[in-house]
């Protein structure tokens, strides 16, 4: 379960790793942190505030973490 605190990985799904090669880059950022769920208003789905590896701080879905074990 993704919460606060929690260390994560992120997993984009395979049409986003396939159209957004080049802007997702996913490699580098993992372990990350989570700093903060942020307030979406408008939707069901959860956000987070990441401070990942490579000190880059991005907001992300919870449909693309995963608990990093």
């Amino acid at each position: 379960m993704v919460r606060v605190g929690s260390l994560v990985r992120y997993i984009p799904s395979p049409s986003a790793t396939f159209k957004w090669e080049e802007y997702v880059k996913p490699e580098g950022r993992d372990p990350g942190i989570v700093l903060r769920e942020v307030d979406t208003k408008g939707t069901t789905t959860r956000r987070y505030e990441i401070r990942w590896q490579n000190g880059m701080i991005t907001e992300e879905w919870i449909s693309f973490l995963e608990v990093f074990e």
